[in-house]
């Protein structure tokens, strides 16, 4: 298996509890407002799936595996920033991951 040393990229699928859907993803549009210029970040989206309205899906791209991994394990900069512990009072189970080695295409903020 070859290791791959460029950008990574994360689809995470979070089911909300019963109902709380908007609630999970206005949370997690908080969470891409607080890494707005983090080091490594090169796409953070949130999409609420239209079949399915519990159903928070964040489409992830960083530099680095390193990168991703420090902005999980970094603390809340600014009052009101919401930790993991916050997203997790909101979903129904662990959510499902997916990391993808990213060959190319277009990604906004990326440079080089």
């Amino acid at each position: 298996m070859t290791t791959h040393t460029g950008p990574i990229g994360r689809l995470m699928e979070f089911t909300a509890l019963p109902g709380r859907g908007a609630d999970l993803a206005g949370l997690l549009l908080r969470v891409a407002d607080a890494l707005d210029g983090f080091p490594g970040c090169l796409l953070y989206a949130i999409g609420r799936d239209t079949q399915r309205p519990d159903v928070v899906h964040v489409t992830e791209v960083w530099r680095t595996a390193a990168d991703a991994d420090a902005a999980l394990a970094s603390p809340a900069e600014e009052a009101g920033t919401p930790a993991p512990s916050d997203v997790l009072a909101l979903v129904a189970g662990p959510p499902r991951r997916t990391e993808l080695a990213v060959l190319g295409g277009r990604l906004p903020g990326a440079t080089g």
